[in-house]
């Protein structure tokens, strides 16, 4: 009997989102105008990824952070790929396992996307803390989707079974505007070279050849591997990002360059035009109208102007007008 009283209730799970109650004769237009309300920020956050769909070619050494896709084209256009996991576990030897071009039949450079994870190779900074000046801060790895890294051995030979970033698997991207859009060549030096290489697919006598080779009925064999010193045609691959991800990298850029434009603010030595601008620059606005700031005599300024202390003075003038929202 005394648990009568008890009642049984939902169960709540963490995460779960909670609907306000409402009264039986409330009317349904104040809960539509919520919803069209989250809606409409809902849309307007994700503007971003809606308006660039797709995969669109590189412009700059930005556009190869994050998912990207190579192609290159002979008589045929292919794309490079590692093998499926399911090949891999069906083989015992995964040594002959390596990445190769394979081929896209009627297909369009421009309009290609790639159609599986196996093509598509997460590109990143081999030293992501190094200087702008430094050797390896243009310095690029790829990574498949195994999780391992596209290497080339001192004997021209292209792998990708490495777990770890080392020499072998630091590429230096090279933009080639003149050779269309998203020309790129991969340059690398592993250690026993005294020369650079580049990635390079070019056509073969034999399937045989050392490499990665791919068969094809309308072409010869395309043989990848990094024994070429100079750039030519067999060097010239064709980059692909998400467009999605390249506008939303545009984006952010802008608006940091943005709010370093207006923390700049460019001293003109006219005493009452400058602390107008910082004024409105720092000031934290209450009722649409700024707040007084000739507190003192502007003259008051000329002393740390003369002392070297000019900005300090304009801090410690917006200070005692407490007009500042970074001031104490």
């Amino acid at each position: 009997m005394e648990y009568r009283a008890a009642r049984s209730k939902k169960l709540a799970f963490k995460g779960e989102t909670k609907c306000a109650k409402r009264s039986a004769n409330s009317s349904d237009s104040g809960a539509s105008t919520r919803r069209k309300s989250k809606k409409r920020h809902r849309e307007a956050g994700d503007d971003i990824c809606h308006s660039a769909v797709g995969w669109v070619p590189v412009e700059s050494l930005d556009d190869l952070e994050g998912p990207i896709a190579l192609y290159h084209r002979d008589e045929q256009l292919y794309i490079l790929a590692t093998p499926s996991k399911e090949e891999i576990q069906a083989r015992v030897d995964t040594n002959e396992l390596t990445p190769a071009l394979y081929a896209l039949n009627n297909a369009s450079l421009m309009e290609s996307e790639p159609l599986s994870v196996e093509q598509v190779f997460a590109a990143r900074r081999s030293v992501p803390m190094a200087r702008p000046g430094d050797t390896e801060a243009a310095m690029y790895s790829l990574k498949s989707f195994l999780g391992t890294y596209l290497s080339a051995d001192r004997h021209g030979r292209i792998s990708c079974a490495s777990m770890a970033i080392g020499s072998l698997e630091m590429w230096t991207p090279i933009l080639l505007p003149d050779r269309g859009d998203g020309a790129v060549a991969f340059m690398i030096r592993p250690p026993g070279v005294s020369e650079d290489r580049f990635l390079s697919a070019d056509t073969c006598n034999s399937a045989t050849d050392n490499g990665s080779a791919v068969l094809t009925e309308s072409a010869l064999p395309i043989r990848l591997h990094t024994l070429g010193t100079a750039i030519g045609y067999p060097q010239v691959f064709t980059a692909k990002c998400q467009a999605a991800i390249k506008q939303k990298r545009q984006q952010a850029k802008a608006a940091t360059s943005a709010e370093t434009s207006m923390e700049a603010v460019a001293l003109s030595g006219n005493l009452a035009a400058d602390e107008a601008a910082l004024a409105k620059r720092f000031q934290s606005f209450q009722g649409g109208r700024a707040r007084p700031l000739a507190v003192h005599n502007i003259s008051d300024l000329n002393g740390a102007k003369q002392a070297g202390k000019y900005v300090e003075g304009l801090l410690d003038r917006r200070e005692k007008a407490k007009s500042d929202r970074y001031c104490k």
